[in-house]
């Protein structure tokens, strides 16, 4: 009864100060300073949270990020009111955490053709909200602490933050231009990697290498032999591959995306692959512009 009565106290006082109640005894309270994550120093910055910045600031075109200016097609926008339509209760439930199943289904089958292997949907298909998480996963699920990830340069700028992140060390490749033959201009072709650079940046500690095919910024599409080359070494080191390949289908110019995991007759070993690679790779794939997946097999 004691502490009833002096719970009503204490409200009587604080509405006679204050009509709004107990906001008052918050509003005067000082906030607790939070300090941040370790794995959080040095990656706390975004270069696209800047360019919006700026642009907003001097109300000028921004060129940091795609903005589509058309709408998404007839049949895409027919299928999401047609679902957000349905009055059947059972459409708006928690559906399986790794993808819905009629959805993993198709893309089984879908991305199964690209790579000429059957997929199972429930085990080789994971779908992602952006392929920015797709990628965020695979290196808080695979690299560990004092785990090193190659990254290829130019690269796009989140591999980096998030090789950190899960606690892995960063090392840098770089592509290197080649002088274009017969006095032609250079193209992003012309950028290539450095056989025995490449190798010599594989240790005992290496988890995995990034690979952007075609590449964000360069544009370049790493060829076939240049895929081999990944792969044979890959293998060698049992070393992932995280294949971003969210811009396959904006090749031009007679260039072919080639899969790094698509299947093939070839053999290192006692692993088959594309290029020899199936087992240690993940593929970060783009099915819209706003739907992105990340398949792959880590058997």
């Amino acid at each position: 009864m004691l502490g009833r009565s002096g719970l009503s106290l204490t409200r009587g006082l604080l509405r006679r100060n204050n009509p709004l109640g107990f906001c008052s005894c918050y509003s005067k309270a000082k906030m607790s300073t939070v300090s941040k994550a370790r794995r959080l120093e040095g990656v706390d910055k975004n270069i696209w949270v800047e360019f919006v910045k700026l642009a907003a600031t001097y109300k000028t075109v921004n060129l940091g990020q795609g903005f589509p200016n058309f709408p998404p097609p007839d049949f895409v926008r027919e299928a999401f009111v047609k679902t957000v339509s349905e009055k059947d209760t059972l459409m708006y439930q928690y559906t399986q955490a790794f993808g819905h199943p009629p959805l993993v289904t198709i893309l089984a089958k879908f991305f199964g053709k690209l790579l000429g292997r059957e997929l199972n949907p429930l085990d080789n298909v994971l779908v992602t909200v952006g392929a920015y998480e797709a990628l965020f996963l695979c290196f808080q699920a695979l690299v560990d602490d004092g785990d090193e990830v190659i990254i290829i340069e130019p690269y796009f700028d989140c591999y980096e933050p998030m090789t950190k992140m899960a606690s892995g060390t960063p090392v840098f490749i770089p592509l290197r231009p080649k002088a274009a033959e017969d006095r032609k201009l250079m193209s992003s072709g012309d950028w290539q990697l450095d056989p025995e650079e490449l190798e010599a940046k594989f240790t005992k500690r290496t988890k995995a290498i990034v690979l952007n095919s075609p590449n964000n910024p360069l544009g370049k599409v790493f060829s076939r032999k240049e895929l081999e080359l990944i792969a044979r070494l890959c293998v060698k080191h049992n070393v992932l591959c995280f294949s971003d390949e969210v811009y396959e289908w904006l090749v031009y110019d007679g260039n072919e995306h080639v899969r790094i995991g698509k299947g093939s007759l070839t053999r290192w070993g006692r692993i088959p692959a594309p290029l020899g690679l199936w087992t240690p790779s993940i593929s970060v794939c783009s099915c819209f512009d706003s739907d992105r997946v990340a398949q792959g097999s880590l058997h």
